[in-house]
């Protein structure tokens, strides 16, 4: 995987709300690889997204972060191989820092810290066009297998 390529993960079997083009409920997401282990996107939440008036729902906001993160070690793993290995969630610490606003140009985030035999330490964001922290998320996922 090369630095700028998107990443996408659209077989027909991929039912995943964070990341399937085949989900018409979902979010659809898909990343671009720009840096080792770490992957960015821009993103405006729908309306339909919100939780508070014009504000995105705190457990979208988690989808939103938990997709980052797991593209990100997919990109990590795509450096050092041409296979892309199953990875879970383990563990996810979110911090809401201020309000993410519905239709906002944002820009999410995603990078490996550490990995250690099958698991990964990552991080994630969500910032908003100045570039301000509104939401991060530190999360541990395992290589299954």
């Amino acid at each position: 995987m090369v630095i700028g390529q998107e990443i996408a993960f659209d077989g027909t079997d991929n039912l995943c709300f964070g990341c399937s083009p085949h989900n018409g409920h979902g979010l659809q997401l898909r990343f671009t690889h720009v840096g080792p282990g770490r992957v960015e996107r821009e993103y405006r939440a729908p309306a339909h997204t919100c939780g508070a008036p014009g504000v995105v729902h705190g457990g979208i906001q988690a989808v939103l972060l938990d997709e980052a993160i797991g593209f990100a070690i997919h990109a990590h793993d795509a450096d050092d191989s041409s296979s892309i290995r199953p990875v879970v969630t383990v563990e996810f610490d979110l911090r809401y820092r201020r309000p993410v606003a519905v239709g906002a140009p944002l820009t999410l985030r995603g990078e490996v810290v550490r990995a250690q035999g099958r698991d990964y330490l990552a991080v994630g964001e969500i910032l908003d066009a100045d570039g301000e922290v509104l939401t991060s998320a530190t999360a541990r996922w395992r290589r299954l297998g």
